[in-house]
């Protein structure tokens, strides 16, 4: 999950285009704001990453979605 933290405030920060949502004093503020932004958290391998709505659609585009019901699990 990609929220930086600098001096107790934390920013969601998308990992694929560095897009910023607002800093939060608080990191569960700062988690829930990313979700109410419609933002993912995607697991690729081992690593987590977060993706705005517009990098998630580019990257993982709407099959993503239902990669768990697809034959063979395809991404």
């Amino acid at each position: 999950m990609s929220i930086e933290s600098d001096d107790g405030m934390h920013t969601p920060t998308c990992d694929y285009c560095g897009d910023e949502l607002p800093a939060e004093f608080d990191f569960h503020d700062a988690v829930q704001a990313k979700k109410d932004a419609g933002w993912r958290s995607v697991k690729d391998d081992d690593e987590w990453s977060d993706y705005c709505p517009d990098c998630y659609a580019e990257r993982k585009g709407a099959a993503a979605d239902f990669k768990d019901i697809l034959p063979g699990g395809s991404r």
